[in-house]
């Protein structure tokens, strides 16, 4: 070995603070949009922790192009002219959006290629340690490219709809191949984990769930109060996508049963999607017009007076017949942080948030009856609800809050960065 090789063999300490560049294809458009904002929360973390980060994401039309959010670079590359017809991100999300819309199944290839040009630009110009891809395709796919290039180590972030239900071949032999060659692979739940295993073959994949703000998501005083401690009425909850895999259906055919013991029931359903239609359909259909309450998208600030003020928040995920789930549940984080008791299904990384029993109850998936009887359970039971709200709290705080995410990432960062810079030093030696 020669004489200026003989460090190599030494870990090597980090001698800078890391510059890492994020790649989503979702962040939030505009201060209190929900688009992507687990993407946020974790960059605001890494900064708070010592990370420096900028974030690559797709523009949508009245976004700004580029702008500083409290220290954090935002960079949007547009992807399709004019503006106001790009359609692909955002919304239902790529998958949906591709499926939905002919127009933004055609914008796909300029996504990519904006997306490719964007970040050999940023990286050149910025000159960063570390590139953090979100999903595999096509920001995992672009990250390998840059390390394939320029030598930019890579950290690839699974968070399950990217590799649930994948049949298209070429689709699953690229997931497979960034997978396998990324230097880091994170997944959001056992279940993911599992998957990704069986796409690509590794084993040494790191579980970092994500996680949720504890400073927005609390319990509301005043007109937070539960419904269940001042009268009679109850009221369930349920928020997100309206998609098939999120099973709403199934939360609609369990009202009649509760409505038997509980007759000032009512069920609110905020978020929108496709379904939006057939499910108000069925609500008709099932003489729940009275009962039922659909409002919509509702900015992210709303939402934790709206946790605070419902009895029991539901989230009946199925695995769709494409094979889709529920990556992990955040929205059941931000429910639990508001004190309020959650029932989820016993699929996809519902598991990994829901202790049965403890934190929440897990419910069969497409058992309308088992899930009737689990709401039941929580409205008669006042102790239970109180435990079940303690042990949700804790198991949050403690596991899932962004500065305990974020400190996970920033070693995983470390590592990455160490250990690459030690191959290269050992490379110069040979």
């Amino acid at each position: 070995m020669g004489e200026g090789c003989r460090g190599a063999d030494v870990g090597i300490v980090m001698k800078k603070k890391l510059k890492v560049l994020m790649l989503t294809t979702s962040f939030p458009r505009f201060r209190g949009d929900g688009a992507g904002v687990f993407v946020y929360h974790l960059c605001r973390g890494l900064d708070k922790a010592g990370v420096s980060v900028d974030i690559l994401a797709p523009h949508a039309p009245g976004c700004n192009r580029d702008e500083v959010w409290e220290g954090l670079r935002i960079f949007r590359f547009p992807y399709f002219l004019p503006f106001h017809y790009q359609r692909l991100c955002y919304g239902s999300g790529v998958l949906k959006n591709m499926k939905g819309s002919l127009l933004a199944a055609f914008q796909v290839p300029s996504l990519i290629l904006a997306e490719i040009l964007s970040a050999f630009s940023k990286t050149i110009a910025r000159n960063y340690d570390l590139v953090h891809a979100h999903w595999v395709f096509p920001q995992g796919f672009i990250a390998l490219l840059l390390k394939a290039v320029q030598g930019i180590p890579m950290v690839a972030t699974i968070h399950g709809s990217d590799v649930y239900g994948l049949k298209a071949p070429l689709l699953k032999a690229v997931n497979a191949s960034v997978i396998h060659r990324a230097n880091r692979c994170t997944v959001n739940s056992k279940s993911t984990a599992i998957m990704a295993r069986s796409i690509s073959g590794r084993e040494d994949i790191d579980l970092i769930p994500m996680g949720v703000d504890t400073e927005l998501f609390r319990a509301v005083e005043g007109n937070g109060v539960k419904e269940s401690d001042r009268a009679d009425k109850k009221t369930i909850l349920f928020v997100g996508r309206l998609i098939e895999f999120k099973g709403v259906e199934y939360l609609l055919r369990s009202l009649p049963e509760v409505l038997k013991h509980y007759p000032r029931l009512r069920a609110l359903i905020v978020g929108s999607g496709p379904q939006e239609g057939s499910l108000m359909d069925l609500t008709r259909r099932l003489g729940l017009e009275r009962h039922v309450e659909f409002r919509g998208s509702v900015p992210q600030a709303e939402l934790p007076r709206l946790y605070s003020a419902a009895d029991v928040f539901v989230l009946p995920s199925i695995i769709s017949r494409t094979g889709e789930t529920e990556g992990l549940g955040v929205v059941l984080l931000e429910a639990m942080a508001c004190g309020t008791p959650a029932i989820g299904t016993d699929i996809g990384g519902i598991p990994d948030i829901i202790k049965d029993g403890e934190t929440g109850f897990l419910v069969r998936q497409k058992d309308p009856d088992d899930l009737a009887s689990k709401v039941i359970e929580i409205f008669d039971n006042e102790k239970l609800r109180r435990e079940m709200r303690q042990n949700a709290l804790d198991h949050v705080r403690k596991r899932f809050s962004w500065p305990t995410i974020a400190v996970q990432f920033k070693r995983v960062y470390e590592e990455t960065v160490e250990k690459d810079e030690r191959h290269r030093e050992n490379r110069q030696c040979l």
